[in-house]
């Protein structure tokens, strides 16, 4: 009877832990500037697998008036990167408006004669000198980056598309208030693309169900050489200006990374799997996340072809160390299942090899040992995941899942 208390308090400690943990999904931070000459602080959004994956790159999605818009992007991101698994996981980098006037003055370029006008290539020197070199030696990136930016900040995102075309791979334009300066853009648009008829730029434009905005007028008078291949233009009749962010963020970043995501949500062959990563890589610089749902999938498809099986888990090996990890833990899991614990132990070593911190690693190592009597490594493994987890500041649904096995081996001790 006592030994059995003690070990509920020790559960109970364990989840009073767990339970107090503050939510967290990314951080506030800053840089000085010497171009701006002062402060310039930006919430950064982490995706799920960020602290737990290892060597893994992800791209920057950089957007306007950031303590306005941080939340409802990164959670968008949690939704679509590490969830639905459409788009890879991304970091977000929201950068502070500092309040109305000066974020207007920030995104409006200077035109002379005027009056109305800003610092927008002040603000842009920031962004590529100073705040882009910070992220990148502070923070796990790719060197692929979009900009976003809505209504003013749309202003800002199309005159960095027209005069630093290859700052950004991607630029986003979310009803973007063109009227500003009696449509002022449309002149620097023709000082620039209406003379070269060319740009590298990729520039996604949206609109809502608005009138007056200057889009239309922008767009009929972007020259046809560019308009065709450069400029990707959507309307939302059924959004009003605050609701367009969110179905413009879907549609654009659903185009940007479409050769990226696999609509069959699996591989056939490990020959298939490798030379859709090649394809990526090709394109977008990084082969980025391998997502779950591919894993699992590949490996339910595979799970009575040993020989493929295994050339896929060479490759993955070879892509992407973390899908290795996957791959491992996932096939773990199932071996459990069928009381196959020799392999699982093995593959769990494995992947263990690859990376030691994992916690939904030690989660399944945690259940072989239950199931072959050994509780007390049983429970050994899963407080490592515990308390891996925790420091990794796991999403609370993946805890969930550690704290359901602790529960498990509890009732044997």
């Amino acid at each position: 009877m006592g030994k059995r208390l003690f070990i509920y308090l020790l559960l109970l400690c364990v989840l009073q832990n767990v339970f107090s943990q503050d939510i967290s999904i990314g951080k506030r931070d800053k840089v000085y500037s010497k171009i701006l000459q002062q402060d310039r602080e930006f919430s950064v959004y982490f995706p799920p697998s960020y602290n737990t994956a290892i060597n893994q790159e992800y791209p920057v999605l950089y957007i306007l008036d950031g303590d306005y818009n941080f939340q409802y992007v990164a959670g968008f991101l949690e939704l679509q990167g590490g969830i639905s698994e459409v788009i890879p996981e991304m970091i977000l980098v929201a950068i502070s408006g500092k309040g109305t006037n000066e974020y207007r003055r920030n995104c409006k370029p200077k035109i002379e004669g005027l009056e109305d006008s800003g610092n927008a290539e002040e603000m842009a020197g920031f962004i590529e000198k100073e705040l882009i070199p910070y992220v990148n030696k502070n923070y796990k990136t790719t060197d692929y980056k979009i900009l976003g930016g809505h209504s003013v900040g749309g202003i800002f995102v199309i005159n960095t598309a027209i005069n630093h075309p290859e700052l950004f791979n991607d630029y986003i334009a979310i009803s973007p208030a063109l009227w500003w300066g009696k449509n002022a853009m449309e002149g620097v648009m023709e000082e620039t693309w209406g003379k070269t008829k060319s740009t590298t730029a990729s520039l996604y434009i949206s609109l809502a169900n608005e009138k007056g905005m200057g889009v239309n007028e922008f767009i009929k008078k972007i020259p046809k050489s560019i308009m065709e291949k450069n400029i990707h233009y959507r309307e939302f009749p059924d959004e009003v200006h605050n609701s367009v962010g969110l179905p413009t963020y879907k549609w654009a970043l659903g185009a940007i990374f479409k050769n990226w995501y696999v609509a069959e949500e699996y591989f056939g062959s490990a020959e298939a799997l490798k030379n859709h990563y090649i394809e990526v890589q090709k394109q977008y610089g990084s082969v980025f996340n391998i997502p779950y749902t591919i894993v699992g999938n590949t490996h339910y498809m595979l799970q009575k072809n040993d020989t493929e099986r295994a050339k896929v888990q060479t490759v993955l090996q070879e892509l992407n160390p973390n899908a290795f990890v996957l791959f491992n833990t996932y096939r773990a899991g199932k071996l459990v299942a069928n009381k196959e614990y020799e392999e699982a132990e093995k593959l769990v070593n494995d992947a263990l090899a690859v990376n030691p911190n994992n916690f939904d690693t030690y989660n399944v190592f945690a259940k072989i040992k239950l199931a072959k009597g050994n509780t007390a490594e049983a429970n050994e493994a899963i407080d490592k995941a515990i308390n891996l987890a925790i420091k990794q500041q796991a999403r609370q649904w993946q805890t969930n899942e550690l704290l359901e096995t602790k529960a498990e081996i509890h009732k044997k001790m």
